[in-house]
C-alpha cells in the first residue's frame, strides 16, 4: 500500500512538473520560441509578444520585405568593401542572423494581426470555432 502511495505522488509530481514548466526571460531572449508558439493554437498571446520582443531586444529586427526573405544586398556590403576582416565577418554574421529569422518575423507580424481581435483580457486567443461562431453571428445580423 505504501509502495502505491509513493508511486503514485512521484507521477502526480513528476506530472504536474512538466506541465508547469515555465519559461524564464533570460530563455526567450537567448532561443526564438515565438516561432513555435505561434504554431501553437493554446498560446497566450501576450507571452508569445513577450518572447517575440525580448528576443529581439538589442538587435535589428528586419523591417523591410527584401531583408525578410534575404535578397536585398545593403548599401553598406558595397561602400564598405575595404573594411578589415573582423568587421566584414560581424557584418555578414548579422546578414545571415537577418535572413535566418526574417521571414520568420514576417510570419509573427502576420499572426499578430490575425489573431488580435480574437485575444481575451486574459491573453487566451479564441479558438477557430469560437470565431467562427462570431463571424456567423455578425453576417446574420
Amino acid at each position: 500500500m505504501k509502495r502505491t502511495i509513493l508511486l503514485f505522488c512521484l507521477v502526480f509530481s513528476m506530472t504536474f512538473a512538466f506541465s508547469q514548466k515555465q519559461l524564464k526571460d533570460s530563455d526567450y531572449k537567448k532561443h526564438p520560441y515565438w516561432i513555435e508558439m505561434i504554431k501553437d493554437p493554446n498560446v497566450n498571446y501576450f507571452e508569445a509578444i513577450k518572447a517575440y520582443e525580448l528576443f529581439w531586444q538589442g538587435k535589428e529586427i528586419p523591417r523591410e520585405e527584401d531583408e525578410k526573405i534575404g535578397q536585398k544586398k545593403s548599401a553598406d556590403d558595397k561602400e564598405h568593401q575595404d573594411d578589415n576582416r573582423r568587421e566584414r565577418r560581424e557584418k555578414k554574421k548579422e546578414r545571415e542572423f537577418q535572413n535566418k529569422y526574417g521571414l520568420e518575423c514576417k510570419k509573427f507580424e502576420h499572426w499578430k494581426m490575425m489573431v488580435k481581435p480574437y485575444v481575451q483580457e486574459d491573453g487566451r486567443i479564441l479558438s477557430k470555432e469560437e470565431q467562427m461562431k462570431i463571424w456567423e453571428e455578425q453576417r446574420q445580423k
